[in-house]
């Protein structure tokens, strides 16, 4: 990383997640540990949804991944 992405990581804006044993499509080879990071990602910003909402994330091939936030 770079000093910019350093100091970001150090100051909690930036987390560096890397995904194993998956290639450029993430979303179908882990769709489950992706989904897992995207709601982290929610939670961690504090991005406001509504109580018990449903999320949902849907692979090329067509399975759905659902998060309830």
């Amino acid at each position: 990383m770079d000093k910019e992405l350093t100091i970001a990581q150090m100051m909690g804006k930036f987390k560096l997640v890397s995904f194993t044993d998956v290639g450029h499509t993430i979303q179908e080879d882990d769709p489950e540990n992706l989904a897992r990071g995207i709601k982290d990602f929610i939670d961690t910003f504090k991005i406001k949804t509504k109580y018990n909402e449903k999320k949902v994330i849907m692979s090329a091939s067509g399975k759905q991944i659902i998060i309830y936030h």
